[in-house]
């Protein structure tokens, strides 16, 4: 039941204020009254000199010219007829699958909701969350409203065409107004030696020791190809031709995966700067997020690693994913 923020009857100076109103600010101050302060339509009749009837026609006006409008953010629906089998042949305890639909900026911003509304749900106070980078973090750590005071630590270095922060400035706001700590760095992913991957970690020891108390990671998962993987950036040709020879088809935090999950291009990876492979088997939930079928392969090759406890994708690389393990057996 709706009831007025105010007391007592509205009188001469409230029906007069309505009079000095233009229509469309009258509609404006009547919609904010009404959806945003639980002003009843009968409060407001008195309040403008007006009956409810009116105000009712009014309300409807304001939606029907774009002055008042109401949006209702439906939650992400996971397709358990998907999810189901995936998680099975995949052997993680949390599957959650979301449709393909629109561009794949839209199925990423999709599968970057379910993130988020899996946080929501999942996050308490104190916990430690790390993240690593990428379209699909970004995409996630933008629809993340209202966080618990978590601490949240970036996992992974940067990458040329991507602040150093991101997606953790996007975040910093909402995570310190509810009371808990952001933990960023500035360097790259590749160093370009061990010695300066060495000294790029020794001047971030107080963020690397979070990494060992993980209550949680989310992470991205990219395809490792010629021209697919946005990873090549960061390295040079020379050192990309020496984890092709390896025969990858994932990179996930600066790890490359082979099909079956071995982990390979170790070389390169201590070269890099990251969370490292004892700390991410030790945290008791590590969730992936990525979308795409061109991802199939990839989504895979982690999962076999063992290194991923939960998955957040779309249909169309869970199908793929289900067929290519069928072909498999």
């Amino acid at each position: 039941m709706r009831t007025a923020p105010f007391l007592g009857h509205a009188g001469k100076d409230d029906a007069a204020h309505g009079d000095a109103l233009s229509g469309d600010q009258l509609l404006a101050e009547l919609g904010r009254l009404y959806y945003l302060e639980d002003v009843s339509k009968v409060d407001l009749g008195r309040r403008f000199g007006l009956s409810r009837f009116k105000i009712a026609r009014m309300l409807a006006k304001g939606r029907e010219r774009g002055i008042v409008r109401i949006e209702i953010h439906e939650p992400t629906q996971n397709l358990p007829v998907v999810a189901d089998p995936l998680k099975t042949t995949l052997g993680l305890p949390l599957v959650r699958v979301v449709e393909s639909k629109g561009s794949p900026v839209q199925v990423r911003d999709a599968v970057g909701l379910m993130g988020a509304q899996l946080l929501r749900e999942s996050l308490e106070g104190g916990d430690v969350v790390g993240m690593g980078g990428g379209r699909t973090m970004h995409a996630l750590g933008a629809q993340i409203q209202e966080p618990p005071a978590v601490t949240l630590v970036q996992l992974v270095g940067a990458l040329p065409s991507t602040s150093p922060t991101a997606p953790l400035d996007e975040l910093r706001p909402r995570v310190e107004g509810a009371g808990g700590s952001v933990h960023t760095f500035g360097a790259p992913l590749f160093a370009g030696s061990v010695q300066r991957r060495d000294s790029w970690t020794s001047q971030m020891s107080a963020v690397r020791e979070l990494y060992d108390g993980l209550d949680l990671a989310v992470v991205g998962i990219g395809a490792w190809g010629s021209a697919r993987s946005v990873l090549r950036t960061a390295y040079p040709p020379a050192v990309c031709t020496r984890i092709d020879d390896e025969g990858p088809v994932a990179e996930m935090l600066g790890h490359w995966f082979t099909a079956d999950g071995a982990v390979v291009a170790q070389d390169v990876t201590r070269m890099s700067v990251t969370t490292e492979i004892h700390q991410l088997s030790a945290a008791p939930h590590v969730v992936a997020v990525a979308a795409g079928a061109d991802k199939a392969k990839a989504i895979l090759g982690v999962a076999r690693s063992g290194l991923i406890t939960g998955l957040i994708t779309d249909r169309q690389a869970a199908e793929r994913m289900l067929e290519i393990a069928g072909a498999a057996v």
